[in-house]
């Protein structure tokens, strides 16, 4: 099973969501500044991916996709003992600190969660991580400090695409490489760069054409190539 054949179901189970915050970019410190907490108050601390959640109060929303505007999430925490307040005294409001969201489902949490272990525990069972910048601390009382979110195309006032256009060559050779995250292929050795067969694995190298992650995945089936192959038919 998977996150994504899960969440086809009617009752695909309890969603789990965490949050990472890293200020290591403004405090110029250490793994020290990354803070991972959840928002289930009532229950301990959460462990995913071999780390460590501490319950906080926190509520993070307006992260759905509207086809009208760009999306505006806002990050409210609970200011327990003013500890909110002072990070923001030390470090400009943390504008600038990244906050990573994760999504999983209960049943692939870490086994130290539970008392009798879990054997469907999977750490990589899990929803693409969404990231965004604190920009602007939006309120502060006594109880709660609010911030608004941008994404790191705000933030960074990057552009889009944020990939040249290629006909025929596969970005992902060069982002992850070869069987990396992005190609995604993991069977055995196919065909050398020029396409043609080895069942050597030091010579299975991919040509980045079309042709040759056709060989990997099949002709007919979904392809995971990193190129644009309809620009090849444009004429300026």
């Amino acid at each position: 099973m998977s996150v994504y054949a899960d969440i086809q179901k009617l009752e695909p189970g309890a969603e789990i969501e965490l949050f990472e915050l890293d200020a290591r970019s403004i405090t110029g410190g250490g793994t020290g500044d990354v803070l991972r907490f959840h928002g289930y108050t009532q229950v301990g601390s959460i462990w995913w991916q071999g780390l460590e959640y501490a319950p906080w109060p926190i509520q993070a929303e307006g992260f759905e996709l509207n086809p009208d505007k760009p999306p505006m999430p806002m990050l409210s925490v609970g200011n327990v003992d003013g500890r909110i307040t002072a990070l923001c005294l030390a470090y400009q409001d943390l504008v600038g600190a990244l906050l990573v969201r994760h999504r999983t489902f209960g049943r692939y949490l870490d086994a130290r969660n539970f008392a009798d272990g879990n054997a469907s525990a999977d750490a990589t069972q899990e929803f693409p991580p969404d990231k965004w910048f604190l920009e602007r601390k939006a309120s502060e009382t006594s109880t709660l400090v609010q911030f608004e979110l941008a994404s790191a195309l705000d933030f960074g006032q990057q552009q889009l695409p944020g990939r040249t256009i290629i006909a025929n060559s596969c970005s992902w050779l060069q982002r992850g490489g070869y069987r990396g995250p992005y190609c995604g292929y993991t069977g055995g050795p196919v065909a050398k760069a020029d396409d043609t067969p080895t069942s050597d694995p030091a010579q299975d190298v991919c040509g980045g054409r079309l042709s040759s992650c056709k060989l990997r995945f099949g002709q007919n089936n979904p392809i995971p190539f990193g190129s644009y192959p309809a620009a090849g038919l444009l004429r300026t």
